[in-house]
């Protein structure tokens, strides 16, 4: 119990930051609610391509330059694990598809003040898996004929899951979930979340405790 304490505590305070985080460009939702830096989105849904056939699980992700400043911005992303198909991204200005793990960086494009942009973002699986990527923001200056960075902006975990690996259980096979509970950002729990942003606190069978954020579509 002290143990999931601190780890509450040690979060919250990382919440009281990332409202202090004047950095321009940032995650958010639909509806244009800003997503903390670090927060771990687990995606489950999924749609099917009328055209192709093909299985698209959209991140449901915008971006939102929150100054009153013009920003030259773009992102970089890491692919940590896919097990199959391709992760699509067509932010900020041109779509870009791997298959293989390793760290990525996007095009470049303006950002005017306010401007609020859907990241097209998405896994395309062939079969049941998983595909995880942490996503960052990046901003730019010009130097010359030349864009340089300029500041590392706040990140997300995409976390997609598909089919028989649907679910944090399945990709953590070798862990039985005893429990799973939300607590919103004020530290209440609550058994019945709806859209934002919650903690949630996984404990096991083998009696370790995982808490992350997450966001409810």
């Amino acid at each position: 119990m002290r143990n999931f304490l601190t780890l509450f505590v040690c979060l919250l305070i990382g919440f009281s930051a990332q409202a202090q985080n004047d950095f321009p460009l940032q995650f958010v939702d639909k509806d244009g609610q800003i997503i903390p830096d670090g927060t771990i989105l687990d995606i489950t849904d999924f749609e099917e391509d009328e055209i192709f056939g093909d299985i698209l699980m959209p991140a449901n992700v915008w971006v939102k330059n929150i100054s009153n400043e013009t920003v030259q911005g773009g992102a970089s992303y890491t692919i940590q694990t896919i097990n199959n198909g391709w992760f699509q991204t067509c932010f900020p200005a041109y779509c870009m598809r791997q298959s293989i793990a390793g760290a990525y960086t996007t095009g470049i494009d303006t950002f005017s003040p306010s401007q609020f942009r859907d990241m097209q973002t998405e896994w395309l699986p062939e079969s049941d898996g998983v595909c995880m990527v942490v996503y960052q923001l990046l901003t730019y200056r010009k130097l010359g004929n030349n864009y340089m960075p300029d500041g590392d902006g706040p990140t997300i975990h995409l976390n997609f899951y598909y089919g028989a690996a649907t679910g944090i259980n399945n990709a953590n096979s070798d862990k039985q979930v005893c429990s799973t509970t939300y607590y919103d950002l004020s530290g209440q729990r609550t058994d019945h979340p709806h859209h934002g942003i919650y903690l949630k606190r996984t404990t096991y069978a083998d009696g370790t405790i995982k808490v992350q954020k997450t966001l409810i579509h």
